[in-house]
């Protein structure tokens, strides 16, 4: 063998070895989500679960059983797992307000940390994370799993590669659904009612989706307006318990224009104006509907850019959470993404509560 076939091979060799390489995991909080991630985390090829962690003996229980394969130690300060030696990577599906401490915390330990969306529901807490993860040698992957699904991908190719309608200029999307019924309103734990823990509706659940309107538009925002309030069974302003409806403008730094809007107000029999999830975005030569992969000319037939194979892939965040580990890669939805995302929920939240416009720079955060 000579000398390049010999080094090319001992790279290869290297690169098998990294990828085999076996990561241990920590989970910190076995709520529902805590608890997918858990089931996520064990199909993934060389991952062996070491810790889990919750306050509750009774989650702390479950998390066992589903990850009996790994027999995990269970621990219930999260602390104590960040002090393990025996653990790469951790993990954190808490309450929205505990998301900021701990991560800082993980970075700080030397740890790889997937940490569930919001990144924080204060700038100060996001700020502190954005300082932790700039002196880190590790990395923050963040919980947007839009960013994963290969739909959401190939409409903004669509958007900002294949440039399909020309400039955009304008985004419309809003998540509405339909309340439940007197009596069966779904059972939901006493921080995610507390807009103090969970940073209000539009922090804590709709930061996906406007997330992903800020990687349609591939700028921040500048400035917001809205309103909102907590509508039902009677009329109270917002700041005081969970919003269940909002509307909210934003204008980008490259002069984009998001109009979002999330009611829980919408009658089960209006499907025919989509009661829903979608954005669509409107530019100089036509529109496209992001989630349907729907591209409308301004002066010609619709048609679809999905294939059937792309609307059956899935998302696998997790999947590369452990590649970018294995490559030392920052991750797709990295700190930056995290940050930009909660700060924009977070101004939209503030300028629903303050009645007024509220700008960026208010927020005295550098991203």
């Amino acid at each position: 063998m000579d000398r390049r076939s010999f080094v090319l091979a001992s790279a290869g060799a290297a690169t098998m070895a990294a990828q085999d390489k076996e990561i241990r995991v920590a989970h910190i909080g076995i709520g529902a989500r805590g608890a997918s991630l858990v089931k996520l985390v064990l199909e993934q090829p060389h991952v062996r679960i070491t810790a889990v962690c919750d306050t509750d003996a009774t989650k702390r229980d479950e998390a066992q059983s589903l990850a009996r394969r790994d027999n995990p130690k269970s621990y219930s300060d999260f602390r104590q797992v960040l002090d393990l030696k025996d653990i790469d990577a951790v993990f954190i599906a808490t309450p929205c307000d505990l998301h900021s401490p701990m991560a800082v915390a993980a970075l700080e330990a030397g740890k790889y940390v997937y940490c569930e969306k919001p990144l924080g529901i204060t700038p100060e807490q996001v700020d502190a994370v954005l300082t932790a993860a700039r002196k880190a040698k590790t990395f923050l992957q963040i919980g947007q799993q839009l960013r994963y699904f290969p739909t959401m991908r190939e409409a903004i190719r669509q958007i900002h590669e294949v440039k399909a309608i020309g400039q955009p200029f304008v985004i419309k999307a809003q998540r509405h659904s339909t309340p439940p019924r007197p009596g069966a309103e779904r059972q939901r734990p006493a921080w995610y009612l507390d807009v103090k823990r969970s940073g209000d509706l539009i922090v804590e659940n709709a930061v996906h989706n406007i997330d992903l309107c800020n990687w349609i538009a591939n700028s921040r925002p500048e400035s917001a307006y809205g309103h909102g309030k907590k509508y039902l069974p009677q009329a109270i302003p917002a700041g005081t318990q969970m919003m269940d409806g909002f509307s909210v403008e934003y204008i980008y730094e490259n002069d984009m224009h998001l109009d979002y809007s999330q009611l829980y107000l919408h009658p089960r029999q209006m499907k025919e104006l989509k009661n829903n999830q979608w954005y669509i975005v409107f530019g100089e030569t036509g529109s496209i509907e992001v989630n349907g992969g729907m591209l409308y000319p301004m002066h010609g037939e619709p048609s679809k850019f999905f294939t059937p194979e792309l609307e059956t892939k899935q998302e696998n965040a997790t999947a590369e959470f452990f590649r970018c580990v294995r490559a030392n890669e920052q991750p797709f939805a990295d700190v930056k993404v995290g940050a930009v995302a909660a700060l924009t929920a977070i101004m939209g939240r503030e300028a629903i509560y303050r009645r007024r416009m509220v700008t960026w720079k208010e927020l005295g955060v550098n991203v």
